[in-house]
């Protein structure tokens, strides 16, 4: 569930698993520049979730191949869902 109750006023998720999908999700919608956008995930001492950065190095799961090829995937999918609505 995504929740917006932080003092930070940053999104929020419960678990590191929805952080890390919704990371993905994330870049799979928006081509990014090299060094723009969130790039990892972290838990928030205030509340407890877990929140997006853009400091700090990417995760690994942006970065090794499997991760890389699935979104290059299907951000194209996504291209083309989108293009033919």
């Amino acid at each position: 569930m995504i929740n917006t109750s932080c003092i930070s006023q940053k999104r929020f998720y419960d678990t590191e698993q929805l952080a890390l999908d919704a990371l993905i999700q994330y870049h799979i919608r928006n081509a990014f520049e090299k060094n723009q956008g969130p790039k990892n995930i972290y838990q928030c001492d205030n509340c407890g979730g877990w929140h997006f950065t853009s400091k700090g190095n990417y995760h690994t799961y942006l970065t090794d191949a499997e991760g890389k090829e699935y979104i290059k995937k299907e951000r194209k999918a996504f291209y083309w869902e989108k293009k033919l609505r």
